[in-house]
């Protein structure tokens, strides 16, 4: 057995910030940050022929993303995927990532397809790390964000015909008597803290409602988490864009609307979560200029309510960590919510 480096404390760094490590024990089966520095050197060594010489960074949210740098010198990030997901849209997601890097576009290009690792599956691609985080309430940054979703879409054409793109994205629409997906964490149980959210969900209803009526039919290639926080930039343009898992295809009007209320979203400043109504508004309308013509009156109306819902997802998810109901936090979806109900937008 190859010994670990000491900078594999990374890990259990990370973990014992969590209550319960859901993803670690989900992907490896454990919550012990050694045995998984273990397993991920193990996979190094079959996959890639050379051991892990420095742990760089571990984060968890939905997988487990790991950087290191092997002993033969490479920088690479290692992104391991819970059982669960799709093996067709985790080879989706390896081939529009790969195709986009080589076309030129600012992504990692991915250079491991999804294989087994321990009970789940990981992607391994190039690290690419030069650049500084960026506050998205600059206009030019808004701005440069904008440009590169309309920038994305403009692949459709040759992507949309991959399979698992349809079958994991399109194809994932609730019931009529469903309201909520189940949550992106097990941190959240919606049905444990329904209590207090009856006026959350009745805003979401009302949306939800909107948007089975449709409204702008055309379908997109897109990223459902643009936010800011996986964005870095090199002398004030786009340099990296991560968190590809987060790929969809779906309606020009969601992806837009998603991007629209979540582009300020980051953890690395110190600055308001969540953008304001105005913000919003100019995010769609630089949109608009990027992609050569404005929104329909339908369009907007489902891009207002996508927003709402997707507000009202947030402000549910907040809801279930809340331990004190009367202080809300600044720049938090529920703050957005309880202030603007289902009129953020306003389009």
């Amino acid at each position: 057995m190859t010994d670990i480096p000491a900078s594999s404390h990374i890990i259990d760094d990370l973990i014992h910030q969590w209550e319960t490590p859901f993803v670690e024990q989900a992907v490896f089966g454990t919550g012990n940050g050694q045995e998984i520095a273990q397993y991920l050197n193990t996979f190094c060594e079959q996959t890639l022929h050379s051991n892990i010489a420095e742990y760089l960074f571990y984060e968890s949210s939905q997988g487990a993303v790991c950087g290191v740098q092997l002993a033969d010198g490479r920088l690479i990030v290692i992104k391991a995927h819970q059982p669960q997901r799709d093996i067709l849209f985790l080879q989706a997601v390896y081939r529009v990532q790969r195709y986009l890097a080589e076309q030129g576009y600012p992504c990692p290009l991915p250079f491991v397809g999804p294989t087994p690792l321990v009970h789940g599956h990981a992607i391994v691609e190039t690290l690419i790390d030069e650049g500084v985080y960026m506050d998205a309430h600059i206009p030019a940054i808004r701005r440069s964000m904008a440009q590169h979703l309309a920038w994305l879409a403009t692949f459709t054409p040759a992507l949309k015909d991959i399979p698992g793109l349809s079958s994991t994205a399109i194809a994932r629409q609730l019931p009529p008597d469903v309201l909520w997906p189940t949550p992106h964490s097990k941190i959240f149980d919606f049905e444990a803290t329904a209590h207090g959210a009856e006026w959350i969900d009745q805003i979401a209803r009302e949306a939800k409602h909107i948007l089975a009526q449709g409204g702008g039919e055309q379908v997109i290639i897109g990223h459902t988490d643009w936010s800011v926080k996986h964005f870095r930039f090199l002398h004030g343009k786009v340099n990296v864009i991560y968190d590809w898992d987060s790929l969809a295809l779906d309606r020009e009007t969601l992806i837009v609307a998603g991007a629209a209320i979540g582009f300020t979203m980051t953890w690395h400043l110190n600055v308001r979560l969540t953008p304001t109504p105005e913000e919003a508004r100019a995010f769609i309308a630089d949109y608009e200029v990027a992609r050569g013509r404005r929104f329909t009156q339908d369009e907007r109306r489902t891009i207002n309510a996508a927003a709402t819902y997707g507000l009202a997802y947030g402000a549910r998810c907040y809801h279930c960590l809340q331990r004190d109901p009367s202080a809300i936090a600044a720049g938090t979806a529920l703050e957005a919510l309880t202030q603007y109900k289902g009129e953020f937008l306003g389009l």
